[in-house]
């Protein structure tokens, strides 16, 4: 179990508009202690919970950003065929100053879509478009990064390239083109004297400082062998989607794109050196591309109520392992997942499903373990999930505006719950406090079917 708190605060005077809107002094502590619950199932049903209890984690965040939009600006009229809007946003754990990281969901400057002076409007930059609802609703980084600094609150992070927008009287067109790919945000893991430091507490690393050797545990030293800056952020990209417009109840959306994974998949490759018995361990990411197909459907039964059902299919490029290498052969995954959506002003409520088929091999290489199990972690999250989101309004018209938000995701392959909730309380008209919490519990074993490690992975360890 998990608790924080987060200050945030909002520059400008009131509610009137300012072109640069200030996020000043964000405090998020996260303290424990924390306990493991491996509960049992027995038709569903929760039978029996055994209590482990974890290392205690003291983790405080400081975090100072800005954001900005021509649309706050008082010398921008809503007219304005133009738009700018931009964030950025820093965080740090003073007790650990190596687990920083900096982030961007928006930095572009364009032609709004909404103008009709030119039949085909561009922007310019990083920008977050929400090209499917796995990602928007999943957090799985499919097709837009993921900011996952923090595991436990990631975010959608937009693509940086030429964004083009155009429509005619029954669909809107989106074309994206880039040469640059700014890959995922994932909590800190340094190497120092050959070895992985996690210096961020929600830091997953499997390395092990000794491996057995013919019956003696032998001490391993690792390297990265990391390609040139230029390759990993020179990599060209291409999306287009299709969507009908949104003034009939039932809409449709396809998307096509090409573009590079936004995690790097890795290869190991070892040596034994028998005079000073040491394993020498050697990592290298893997540079590759996907196609990604997703098509949505959905219904709007009234002003309130909606549904719908998504599928996308994600097919890396294989690429050319170098040789004595051992490495997760990546294949093609087949993502699907309903959802209905109840919707107010005070409330909102979500159910969905998701379904994750294919994606991943045994490892092959010296080092594959012959039971299968891979030495990797995985990245495909989940395998076979229900989630259950709710937001609600507690006080609509008291001065502090209580807002509670709660979610709810069982992962069935490992019998895994995550529970997490918010609650936000505008202590004056520039200054937001939110409390959270999460509890986690899963089974002991990962995902027999190569996958859905992600609550397994995030849970306190005894």
């Amino acid at each position: 179990m998990a608790f924080w708190v987060k200050a945030k605060h909002f520059g400008g005077k009131g509610g009137q508009p300012s072109f640069f809107l200030f996020l000043l002094g964000l405090l998020s502590l996260s303290s424990t202690p924390s306990y493991a619950l491996s509960p049992t199932y027995e038709l569903g049903f929760e039978t029996q919970f055994y209590h482990s209890p974890a290392l205690p984690t003291v983790f405080p965040i400081l975090s100072a950003g800005l954001r900005f939009s021509s649309s706050n600006d008082p010398e921008s009229s809503s007219s304005d065929e133009n738009e700018t809007r931009g964030d950025f946003k820093i965080r740090i754990d003073p007790l650990q100053p190596k687990a920083y990281e900096w982030s961007s969901q928006n930095l572009y400057w364009g032609e709004r879509d909404q103008s009709y002076e030119s039949p085909l409007r561009f922007t310019f930059g990083r920008r977050l478009i929400n090209w499917t609802g796995i990602d928007s609703r999943w957090n799985t980084g499919q097709i837009e990064p993921l900011d996952q600094w923090d595991r436990f609150r990631p975010l959608n992070q937009g693509l940086t390239g030429v964004f083009a927008y155009t429509e005619n009287q029954k669909f809107n067109f989106r074309f994206f083109l880039s040469g640059i790919a700014l890959p995922e945000t994932t909590p800190n893991v340094v190497l120092e004297s050959g070895q992985f430091v996690a210096t961020h507490p929600q830091a997953v690393t499997s390395a092990p400082q000794t491996i057995n050797i013919l019956g003696q545990d032998t001490a391993t030293r690792y390297s990265l062998l990391i390609p040139s800056l230029s390759k990993i952020i020179f990599r060209p990209s291409f999306m287009f989607s299709m969507e009908t417009k949104r003034e009939i109840p039932f809409s449709a959306k396809f998307v096509y794109g090409y573009l590079p994974l936004n995690y790097f998949p890795i290869a190991i490759q070892g040596d034994y050196s028998h005079g000073q018995n040491i394993a020498e361990v050697t990592l290298t990411p893997r540079l590759l591309h996907h196609h990604v197909y997703d098509g949505e459907v959905s219904y709007r039964a009234n002003d309130r109520l909606s549904f719908g059902w998504v599928a996308l299919v994600d097919q890396p490029v294989q690429d050319a392992v170098p040789g004595g290498y051992t490495t997760t052969p990546l294949t093609t995954s087949t993502t699907s997942s309903p959802w209905i959506e109840y919707k107010d002003p005070d409330f909102s409520i979500l159910l969905t499903q998701i379904w994750v088929s294919g994606g991943l091999e045994p490892d092959v290489g010296a080092l594959a373990r012959t039971d299968g199990v891979s030495v990797f972690s995985s990245r495909m999250l989940y395998r076979n999930a229900s989630q259950l989101q709710l937001r609600k309004n507690l006080a609509a018209n008291h001065p502090i505006h209580p807002k509670l938000e709660f979610k709810y995701i069982h992962e069935y392959s490992i019998k895994g719950d995550w529970f997490s909730t918010d609650l936000f309380f505008n202590l004056r008209p520039s200054w937001v406090l939110i409390l959270g919490a999460d509890v986690l519990s899963s089974y002991q074993n990962a995902s027999p079917d190569l996958g859905a490690e992600f609550l397994a992975d995030m849970r306190p360890l005894g």
